[in-house]
C-alpha cells in the first residue's frame, strides 16, 4: 500500500503529469461542445380528444376492409389501382378528409393530379377509410397527402410507378 502511495505522489509531484491531466479534461470539455447539433428530439401528449391516424398504408387493393398487398411500387403491367387506406382514432364529430395525389410531373405550386374528400363520422371513434386512383401511365416518384379539415396535415406517403 506504501509504495501505491509513492507512486501517486511522485505523478502529482510531476509538471509533466498535472499538465497532462489538465489538458485530458480540458479536451474532454471541449470536444462535448459543439456548435452543430447531430441530433435531437421532441414528445407530444397522446389523447389530445382529436382525431389522428393510428394507421396507413399503401396497398394494391383492400380486402375486408384491411389493405391487401402492402407495397410502395407500383406497376401498370400488373397493377389497376393504388389504394390508401387510413385508420382513424378519436373520430366525436363530422370531420373532412382531404386526400392530394401529386405525380412526378407536378411542380410545388400545381394543383395535384387528383384530390378526393371524405366527410367522416363514428359512434365507436374509430373509422377506416380509403381513397384510391386509377394507375397512371406517369411513371416516376409520387406522393400522397392526407389533410383533415382542409387544413391540418396529418401524414403523406411516397410510392414508385413503374
Amino acid at each position: 500500500m506504501r509504495q501505491a502511495c509513492t507512486y501517486i505522489t511522485t505523478l502529482l509531484a510531476t509538471p509533466y503529469s498535472i499538465f497532462g491531466i489538465v489538458l485530458l479534461s480540458l479536451t474532454i470539455a471541449v470536444s462535448g461542445c459543439s456548435e452543430d447539433p447531430s441530433g435531437g428530439s421532441g414528445f407530444i401528449d397522446v389523447g389530445r380528444d382529436e382525431p389522428m391516424i393510428v394507421d396507413s398504408a399503401l396497398a394494391i387493393s383492400v380486402f375486408e376492409d384491411r389493405p391487401d398487398g402492402i407495397t410502395t411500387t407500383f406497376s401498370a403491367e400488373v397493377n389497376d389501382q393504388v389504394y390508401l387506406w387510413v385508420l382513424w382514432a378519436d373520430l366525436t364529430e363530422h370531420h373532412t378528409v382531404k386526400v392530394s395525389w401529386y405525380s412526378p410531373e407536378d411542380d410545388l405550386d400545381d394543383p395535384p393530379f387528383w384530390t378526393e374528400q371524405q366527410t367522416l363520422t363514428s359512434t365507436t371513434g374509430e373509422k377506416i377509410t380509403w381513397f384510391y386512383i386509377d394507375l397512371p401511365d406517369i411513371t416516376g416518384e409520387w406522393f400522397v397527402e392526407i389533410h383533415l379539415d382542409d387544413d391540418l396535415f396529418e401524414r403523406s406517403h411516397v410510392f414508385w410507378v413503374e
